[in-house]
């Protein structure tokens, strides 16, 4: 699985308690994620572990690709925990995509010191988390991506905050992949130089319209449309039609 991670180098200093002051900020940010650079995002995820009274703060947008996949991450406050995080998201007994895959409910993940680092000898037991927030962000229908936002700390309690500022923390997850779909929208249309042309052959070859019917409606020749899907191929990096619809779907672009 490839991996994109932008993470904030940096260790955190003991969590504030949540306060009316630091939510309200953490509800404005939710809602300006549609214009926010990078900065502003680690920022958001930094406020939120504070806010929450948690140690890290992991988001992963994910997308399955057969039996594979692959996905991108941000992270803020605990360089070590995400690492370890990042290791844990396919394997043990908390599969925590699969659980963001099945339902859209928070889960709350207690930890131990086994199932945190146990195959790591030379990790620091005593700085990693022992309770972990799980907050998938809903599924856009017919949608291979999903949204996980994950808030650790020491223990359950330290937590609290998260628990009841839960809508909040869940329209941030929402935001987040949202945010991250349309990062990897606009890096696709800017690498593969994608046209309203481009878009409308594609949209077309999704309703299943052969050659000679998008030909016939664009008056053109077959062969040319043939031309110009072999070419956008190209230019998309995928094999196939069906494969170039499948990757403008997953982005929202069809």
């Amino acid at each position: 699985m490839a991996t994109s991670l932008d993470d904030a180098d940096r260790r955190g200093e003991a969590p504030p308690s949540a306060s009316p002051t630091a939510a309200f900020e953490l509800c404005e940010l939710a809602a300006s994620l549609d214009f926010a650079d990078l900065a502003s995002v680690i920022s958001a995820l930094e406020l939120a572990a504070q806010t929450g009274g948690a140690s890290a703060a992991l988001f992963v947008w994910a997308i399955s690709d057969g039996e594979h996949g692959w996905y991108r991450s941000v992270a803020a406050l605990d360089p070590d925990w995400t690492a370890s995080a990042l290791r844990q998201l396919h394997s043990g007994p908390h599969n925590w995509l699969a659980h963001a895959a099945r339902t859209s409910e928070p889960l709350l993940v207690q930890q131990s010191l086994d199932e945190r680092e146990a195959d790591d000898q030379d990790a620091d037991h005593s700085t990693l988390a022992r309770a972990v927030w799980l907050i998938p962000a809903p599924l856009p229908q017919d949608s291979d991506a999903l949204g996980l936002l994950m808030l650790a700390g020491e223990d359950a309690h330290c937590l609290d905050a998260i628990s009841r500022l839960m809508p909040i923390y869940r329209a941030l997850a929402l935001g987040l992949t949202d945010w991250f779909q349309r990062r990897g929208r606009d890096e696709l249309i800017q690498r593969a130089h994608l046209t309203d042309r481009d878009l409308e052959l594609l949209r077309r070859e999704s309703l299943g319209q052969g050659s000679k019917q998008i030909a016939s409606a664009l008056n053109t020749e077959p062969k040319t449309i043939d031309c110009r899907f072999h070419r956008l191929n190209v230019r998309l990096g995928v094999a196939s039609r069906r494969d170039a619809v499948w990757l403008c779907r997953r982005y929202g672009l069809l």
